[in-house]
């Protein structure tokens, strides 16, 4: 098994987790009600773009390893 396999599910999960996370901040569900709505949206909005962030991310890794194997 190639040793770079497990990190990329790890890589998965927490892209999934962040979008996750994204989405309860933005929509405020487990935010005390003092924070201003301003606040909590656009963190939210930079937790959802930091999980899309780190999946394009993992898979343009796995896209240039499979490119090297096959090269002479």
């Amino acid at each position: 098994m190639d040793s770079f396999k497990p990190m990329v599910y790890v890589g998965y999960v927490m892209s999934g987790f962040l979008f996750l996370c994204g989405i309860v901040i933005a929509t405020g569900l487990f935010m005390p009600p003092t924070m201003p709505e301003k606040f909590r949206i656009m963190f939210g909005v930079v937790m959802l773009l930091y999980g899309i962030y780190r999946f394009v991310n993992i898979r343009m890794q796995q896209h240039q390893r499979h490119e090297d194997r096959f090269l002479p």
